[in-house]
Parts: C-alpha cells; sequence; structure tokens
C-alpha cells in the first residue's frame, strides 16, 4: 500500500542550503494549511506538539521525546459514532487532518514503516490509513544518547520514507527532497529555497552508539530460534513489573483494543480504539477466565520474539529500530540489547482516504428468537440483513452500542441463509446485556471470520466429533452442515462431556441425536447434581471401545484446553494421524482482522489462521495445546 508521492533523486530536485530563519518562515506558512508538529520545550519538558510559535521549535533535541506514532496511531482513537435513541443509528468518524510531523529521527521514520507494513497488510486498517496518507514527514538528523542501540539496528540513517529531510551543516543546515510531495511543500510555501542553486548532497554520515548488538541484527531470528526455553525468560519475568510501559512508549508497538464510551445522555457514544499491551494481565484472557500466556515470562518473551523474529520472517524487517525508549523509561531497567547479547553469547551463532474504520461497523441483526439452554447459556436466533458464507467454526463479533462487541462461534449450520445461531453465556457486563435482550431487538454484527473445519477433506470419510463442555457450540454447527449432506459422509460419531446435568448445552438435540439412525451420539457427565440416569465420568471414558477405522476417519475437537492435554494422546494412540485431527484454539479475538495481537499464539494469528487448525499445523504452539 503506498502512502507516499513518487520518491526523487538529487538529480531531479538537489539539496538547498537554509537558514534556521528560513527554515522558521517556512513552517509559519505551512502553519496556514498544515497543522505543523514538533518538538518544543514546555515546563521544563521536552514535548511533540502543535507548533504554534515556530521559533520554539527544537531541531536539536535527545532522542527522549515520544515517538510521533501518536499522531498516526494515536492512543485513543474513534472509530465512529453511534446513537441509540430509536433504532440504531452508526455515523463514520470524519476524515483525517492534513499534518505535517517536523523534526522526525530517522529511527522514528523507519518505526512509521514498520507500522505501515503491519497496519497495511491484509485487511488494509482503513483509520490508520486516513491518517498516513494525509501526513508528510520531515527528518532531522540526531545524535544516539547512552540508550540508543540505533547503529546495531541499522536505524541510525534513512535513505526514504520522509518527504524531506533537514541535515546539520556548517551554517544552517541543508534540506534534502525525498518525495514529490516534499518538495511541492518547498516550492509553495519556501519559493526562495527552492529556486537557490544546489547545493552538495552529503554522503550518508554513519554515527557511533554506546550501547550495541555484539552480532549482526539479520542473524537475530536464528538467535532466537533455539531460544524459545532459554531460563533467560524466567529471570527476565522475575524483574518485569507488569506495567505494560515499554509497548506503550515503543514507537512500533500497535496491539489495541476496542471499546464503547458512552456519553453522559446514555443515548450515544462513539467506538474507540485504545492502546493495549501483550504485557498486561488479562491480555490473553478468553472464556472462562483463563490466559494462554499466564506468565510474565511468557510475555516478555513473546514481546522479543514479536520484535526480533516474527516480522523478519515476514518482511525481512525487525520491529525494534533501537530507539532506547523502552530501556529509559523501564522501572525495572530491562535492557534488551543485554538479553539478545547474552543469547548470542551463550550460543555462538554464526554471523549470517473514505470513511475510517468503516471495517470496524457492524451490520444490524434482528433477534428472532431467544432460548434457554442452561441458567447460564442462552441460545439466540438473529435474522441478519444479508446471506453470509462461512464454514462450521467461524465465528461472529456481536455489538452492544455502549457496552462493546465480543467474539462468538456460529451455531448453525452453514447454509448460506439470512438466519444464525448464536450461544451466549452470561459472564460479564456484554453477555448479561446480551441476556436481556428479547424478540425484536437489533444487536450489531460483523464477519464471519476466520478459518472453520476444512469440509471438503471430510467429506467421504467417517467423522469423529468430541466435544467438551461449550466446545459443543462449534461442533453443533459441524454437524448440522453434515447432516444436512448426510449421504457425502461416512459414519457420524459424537462424544460429548460436561461438568455436571446442569451446564448440559443442547439436551434436545441430544436426545434426538441418539435416537437417530443417521448418527452415533454418546455423552457424560462428570457429576451429577440433579436426576440423572446416564453415564458419570471423565469423557475420556467414551473413547474406549469405539469401532473405528482411523485410517479413514476425519477428528474433530473442540472444548477446554486442559482436555486436550488428555484427549489428543488417546486418539494418537488408536491410530489417528496429526493432520486427521482438527483442533479449535478460539481465543479472545477482539478486532477479527488480525491486527490487534489479543489472540496472537506464537507467530499464529487465531482470528486469521484459525480457529479450526489440524495438529500437524500447531504442533509447535505449546501455549496452545499444552496448557
Amino acid at each position: 500500500m503506498a502512502v507516499h508521492s513518487e520518491v526523487i533523486t538529487a538529480e531531479k530536485h538537489p539539496w538547498r542550503q537554509v537558514s534556521r530563519d528560513e527554515i522558521d518562515q517556512f513552517v509559519r506558512s505551512l502553519s496556514h494549511s498544515y497543522e505543523v508538529v514538533g518538538v518544543q520545550e514546555k515546563r521544563g519538558r521536552l514535548l511533540l506538539e502543535q507548533i504554534e510559535d515556530p521559533t520554539l521549535l527544537r531541531l536539536e533535541f535527545p532522542p527522549k521525546v515520544h515517538s510521533p506514532k501518536k499522531y498516526l496511531f494515536p492512543n485513543w482513537d474513534k472509530l465512529f459514532r453511534f446513537r441509540m435513541a430509536g433504532p440504531v443509528l452508526l455515523e463514520p468518524e470524519q476524515a483525517a487532518q492534513p499534518r505535517v510531523l517536523f523534526g522526525v529521527h530517522p529511527c522514528d521514520i523507519h518505526a512509521i514503516r514498520v507500522l505501515d507494513d503491519c497496519l497495511f497488510e491484509g485487511e488494509v486498517d482503513s483509520t490508520y490509513k486516513a491518517k498516513r496518507e494525509v501526513t508528510l514527514i520531515v527528518g532531522v538528523d540526531c545524535v544516539p544518547d547512552a540508550d540508543c542501540f540505533c547503529t546495531s539496528m541499522g536505524t541510525d540513517r534513512v535513505q526514504s520514507g520522509f518527504d524531506l529531510f533537514l541535515h546539520r551543516a556548517a551554517e544552517g543546515y541543508l534540506l534534502q527532497g525525498g518525495t514529490r510531495r516534499g518538495w511541492d511543500l518547498v516550492v509553495r510555501h519556501a519559493p526562495g529555497v527552492a529556486g537557490r542553486e544546489p547545493a552538495r548532497p552529503l554522503a550518508l554520515q554513519a554515527k557511533e552508539a554506546q550501547k550495541k548488538l555484539q552480532f549482526p541484527a539479520a542473524t537475530l531470528p536464528s538467535v532466537l530460534a533455539d531460544s524459545y526455553d532459554h531460563p533467560i525468560w524466567g529471570q527476565v519475568g522475575e524483574e518485569c513489573l507488569g506495567c505494560g510501559i515499554c509497548s506503550l512508549v515503543c514507537p512500533t508497538c500497535y496491539c489495541f483494543n476496542v471499546k464503547d464510551k458512552l456519553d453522559l445522555n446514555l443515548a450515544s457514544g462513539d467506538r474507540v480504539r485504545v492502546w493495549d499491551s501483550c504485557q498486561l494481565d488479562n491480555f490473553t484472557q478468553v472464556a472462562g477466565g483463563m490466559e494462554f500466556r499466564t506468565s510474565q515470562a511468557d510475555r516478555q518473551r513473546h514481546r522479543f520474539y514479536r520484535k526480533y523474529k516474527y516480522l523478519w520472517e515476514q518482511r525481512q524487517r525487525l520491529a525494534c529500530v533501537g530507539c532506547g525508549r523502552c530501556i529509559r523509561e523501564c522501572l525495572q531497567h530491562i535492557d534488551p540489547v543485554e538479553v539478545l547479547n547474552k543469547l548470542h553469547h551463550e550460543r555462538a551463532f554464526p554471523e549470517a482516504v473514505g470513511q475510517p474504520g468503516q471495517e470496524y461497523r457492524p451490520l444490524q441483526a434482528e433477534v428472532l428468537a431467544v432460548e434457554t439452554l442452561t441458567p447460564q447459556d442462552k441460545l439466540f436466533r438473529l435474522r441478519l440483513p444479508k446471506p453470509i458464507d462461512f464454514t462450521p467454526g467461524m465465528f461472529l463479533q456481536l455489538s452492544i452500542f455502549g457496552l462493546g462487541e465480543a467474539p462468538f462461534t456460529i451455531a448453525s449450520p452453514a447454509d448460506h441463509s439470512l438466519y444464525v445461531e448464536i450461544v451466549v453465556r452470561a459472564a460479564g457486563s456484554l453477555t448479561r446485556a446480551l441476556h436481556r435482550l428479547k424478540t425484536g431487538d437489533v444487536i450489531g454484527v460483523r464477519g464471519p471470520f476466520g478459518q472453520g473445519f476444512p469440509l471438503e477433506q471430510f467429506r467421504g470419510q467417517d467423522v469423529l466429533l468430541v466435544a467438551g463442555g461449550r466446545g459443543l457450540i462449534t461442533l453443533r454447527s459441524l454437524l448440522l452442515t453434515i447432516l444436512a449432506e448426510r449421504h457425502q459422509f461416512g459414519r457420524v460419531q459424537l462424544l460429548y462431556g460436561a461438568h455436571d446435568d446442569a451446564v448440559l448445552l443442547f439436551r434436545d438435540d441430544l436426545e434426538r441425536w441418539q435416537q437417530s439412525t443417521d448418527m452415533d451420539c454418546r455423552y457424560i457427565i462428570q457429576q451429577a447434581v440433579g436426576d440423572w440416569y446416564g453415564l458419570v465420568g471423565d469423557i475420556t471414558l467414551l473413547l474406549r471401545d469405539l469401532d473405528l477405522a482411523a485410517g479413514r476417519t476425519c477428528v474433530a475437537v473442540s472444548g477446554p484446553a486442559g482436555m486436550y492435554r488428555f484427549t489428543n494422546p488417546l486418539l494418537f494412540r488408536m491410530g489417528f494421524r496429526e493432520e486427521q485431527l482438527f483442533l479449535n484454539l478460539e481465543r479472545h479475538m477482539k478486532c477479527g482482522l488480525g491486527k490487534c495481537g489479543r489472540c496472537q499464539i506464537n507467530d499464529v494469528r487465531v482470528c486469521e489462521c484459525g480457529p479450526i487448525f489440524s495438529y500437524d499445523r500447531v504442533r509447535h504452539l505449546r501455549e496452545a495445546i499444552e496448557r
């Protein structure tokens, strides 16, 4: 996704000598057409803010200033506005304001290119794109301080990614044009400079930083590849306070949460995106309150792998620019350079503009029916404004305006109709609000998202479905889809286990399936709390004495992560191969677009690649299947 105009060369637009007074006049003229943002000193602090008086603009300043990320990816960003008086009305956010970031250090220019890579990848983040496309970047050189390690990351200098660049010279500055759009600014707002005789271009100046990696940065993915279980993560985790400041000051971190902010009248509000951090508690919390990245050791390891391994494997670019902000601000003085140098030393690796936010705007669906399944669970039948195509295992995002949205697996068959069924367990404010819905009410729906079960691989095969607890919701969609095309499948068996008879889902369905000649249905509970005359015990009991031909059977498993530790080894001992076993690795998939980072497990974003995976694709994801 291109966000710059044509890149220009020194031959087309040579460099120009410019004085500080001319820079002030240039900024003053720009301010009539753009919001100009730069570094200035206020109340004894250097702040990156809108420039009102160009004479206060600082062009030489230490790297301690916060990054310009907050103007492209703000910590609080409105996606759209909603009004709930009568029918829910959704109002798009206004177009972004044209802006010039004046005085951006080379490391931060590299950081913006990282954000471009990540937020333009796949489904383009239109809210970021709207700001990015109307923002011009004027770079300025800097001197590394004691915490910078930009020279090791190759980000101490830059050849592109800016519209204009200012280099310190013996007398004043040398102005370098970077893009056609940037040079047009000079022509319009500083014509005297544009028409001046060309100056001799400067060669890229190498800088010297005290803090350095002891090996080439390009080998970082190799350093980390064999370090997943290294004890250093436990040591760093012990030091870490879990405050998240390292992520929040980082110029390349973009994890976020989406929330609803109600007005005082409780009849309108904004759906907003706010910064989040993979270092904070509850970032990876899933349904039921469990977390799949529970310790600070796991979280710190994830942070390092995202910075120095995952993006390199995708883009041949690291997600760290060596600006040193995380080191300066860390209350425990955790230094990534020390961590990486230690890992390398021990292993001795060799060198080697539209409507911003529209993808977040839900459609509005009508509640046709509400059925109570258990004291905590209700099934909702929804009528959508248009049919959707999905495969069993995919999910929707449901919105209650004023409270937010959350992901829910589709429980109905994949029949390309206007109707879907969703099961909701009352656990928090949003789900309790959903439980209060009645027939005729309207809610927001986004999706479907994710990858479901590969039905074509199931056709012509016997099918074994193993469900635990609420995992039956996902497998119900698959089973109903199979039964609608029963002649295309072999034997169908369903094994279902629940904690007790009070939380048993779809009782009527289970009884009907048990009596059906189209399938074999068996279910069990761990303990009986009422009148129960069925089987009592663990779900693994149902796997005994099954009449199965493993070579011609596909297996779908859906349930709590703890169940997988027991069922998967049993299934492998029964002769099933890894590529025959499909797991539901549903996580807290907040945005549904692979952007927010909440569902990422190691190098996999569940909402894009899953939540349904064959075991051979995720055997390396120990966070998902071994905890």
